[in-house]
């Protein structure tokens, strides 16, 4: 009984300790190393590389970041109507389809130590050039064959192909576009016509390939659930009719028993607002029967509008969405883009001649969490609405990842780790480099920190 009685006290003596270290102590961010929380997710994945050439320069950039997807939409080689130009064409016939340059587009993802996410549609068109490529396919069934065939080709060696065993197939991008199907730059079907597509290929694809993921559908977003953006996306009934068609989407594959392994959505805004579309993706999906369903973010750029301002606060913004996707439980996610076009509102993670920007290094040092594998618990993450973090560990070591993204406030850095001590800190300056400095009092404004530990007993 008395043991019992001990045992008890000093629980209770524990938390109240612990209580009083949050409270009195709230800028010390304490971190368990012992204690894993789940895996990094490869929430750093890209849409889009400068060029596709294998044993490419820059691409290797990609490699050294630990980048773990690229997803190839607006990459035109990849797209149905460039590999299968002749929709009247026998389905079986390898002579109809023309994969030479979609198999420079995969080699150079490979080459880069990145996994394909392969996109079924059609890339950013003309909709009045485009027009015949933008109507729903004359015969959904044989569509979804098309889908198939691509998938042995790449897969199962079918048409001279290859094995890379590409696992996510992604059916379409941005059928919600526009609510005026003849302005719309992906789809110019009905909504019905597009959930009907996504139902046939799904399930003909689900069937054929169980093994694979199969999911989309791309969706432009939920702007209109925060009523403004960072960027202009449309108008506010433009806004609207993305949830709309979300929502009947939803409900359509639900009524038919749909396959999706994943869904995907596009985001152009800023950290906290994503963080508020992921719960509502989550709670949507739950209540329409899908709550097993990955969620994936396949297009996003933390406010573009400040691309043509690429310093180390715009690295800092990119680093802390990261941060937040890890951890809110996001699946994947793909930054749109990775092409070195620093002047593109879709770009900026290069600068000029090619040189790594505030952003990539955001990227770098999340991929060596990624590498190390695990999360390790920080017990007081809910530090500042604008301060964002995610430990890992690993048996290559244990590491630490910081942004704040206040406007104007540096904030004091104290760490408790136990029994690591820290080993190496590194930041982006003020001229964008990537140094090394000593671990400072402070995290300012508009900076990430990447710090590694060791054991506080070892050498070194």
């Amino acid at each position: 009984m008395l043991q019992r009685a001990g045992a008890a006290l000093a629980a209770i003596l524990t938390f109240f300790t612990s209580l009083a270290q949050l409270i009195f102590t709230p800028d010390v961010i304490r971190i368990d190393f012992d204690h894993v929380v789940g895996e990094i997710r490869p929430v750093h994945g890209i849409g889009r590389m400068p060029e596709y050439v294998t044993g490419s320069e820059i691409n290797r950039y990609f490699t050294e970041a630990n980048m773990p997807y690229c997803r190839t939409h607006d990459i035109h080689a990849t797209d149905i109507h460039c590999i299968f130009p002749d929709f009247s064409a026998d389905v079986e016939d390898e002579s109809a389809y023309c994969f030479a340059d979609c198999d420079e587009v995969i080699a150079s993802i490979v080459d880069a130590g990145m996994a394909p996410f392969f996109r079924f549609g059609i890339s950013w068109s003309d909709p009045e050039r485009m027009r015949p490529h933008l109507q729903p396919p004359a015969d959904f069934e044989k569509w979804a064959q098309i889908c198939a065939h691509i998938i042995l080709h790449y897969n199962e060696g079918w048409a001279n192909g290859f094995r890379y065993n590409i696992e996510y197939w992604e059916i379409y991008n941005e059928p919600d576009c526009q609510p005026v199907p003849a302005e719309n730059n992906f789809w110019q079907g009905t909504p019905e016509e597009f959930y009907r597509l996504y139902d046939v290929t799904a399930t003909y694809l689900k069937q054929k390939f169980p093994d694979l993921k199969i999911g989309g559908y791309g969706s432009c977003g939920f702007y209109a659930l925060t009523k403004t953006n960072a960027v202009n996306t449309g108008s506010s009934s433009q806004n609207q009719y993305f949830i709309t068609f979300f929502e009947d989407f939803l409900a359509y594959i639900a009524a038919h028993n749909t396959p999706m392994d994943f869904f995907t959505w596009h985001s152009y805004t800023t950290t906290e607002k994503n963080a508020r579309y992921i719960d509502y993706v989550r709670e949507k999906l739950q209540k329409a029967g899908y709550g097993e369903t990955e969620i994936i973010v396949d297009e996003w750029n933390y406010n573009p509008t400040e691309n043509d301002l690429i310093d180390r606060r715009y690295g800092a913004n990119q680093t802390s969405m990261l941060l937040m996707f890890q951890n809110k439980g996001l699946d994947m996610a793909h930054y749109y883009c990775a092409d070195d076009l620093p002047t593109s509102v879709h770009a900026g993670m290069f600068v000029r001649d090619h040189k790594p920007s505030a952003a990539y290094y955001g990227f770098w040092a999340f991929g060596q969490l990624y590498r190390l594998g695990q999360q390790a618990d920080i017990t007081n993450l809910r530090l500042r609405d604008d301060l964002y973090a995610v430990a890992a560990t690993g048996e290559d070591g244990q590491a630490l990842l910081i942004a704040n993204v206040s406007d104007k406030k540096d904030r004091k850095l104290r760490i408790d780790a136990g029994a690591y001590a820290v080993e190496k800190c590194m930041t982006v300056n003020e001229e964008c480099a990537w140094v090394e400095i000593p671990l400072p009092d402070v995290i300012e404004s508009g900076s990430m920190l990447y710090i590694t530990f060791k054991s506080s007993g070892s050498g070194g």
